[in-house]
């Protein structure tokens, strides 16, 4: 059997980096998806969120606090 050409030599070389780089890409990307889940489920727990409304009478009917206005 006749030995492989440089070229062919070189094609296979090109094809297996090609190959290995592909899998590496993939598992970047699989790596990048989960660690934006992780991070999506983390914040998400703090989600609770609670606004209290205060109103005017309550301000004025307040027993520790004092305050003024001043009107020009």
């Amino acid at each position: 059997m006749e030995k492989d050409t440089l070229a062919l030599e070189m094609m296979k070389e090109l094809k297996a980096h090609s190959k290995r780089w592909f899998i590496i890409a993939i598992i970047e990307l699989i790596i990048i998806i989960i660690t934006n889940a992780c991070w999506l489920i983390y914040n998400s727990q703090f989600e609770e969120i609670t606004t209290d409304e205060q109103v005017i009478e309550d301000i004025d009917n307040s027993n520790n606090s004092t305050y003024t206005q001043t009107i020009n």
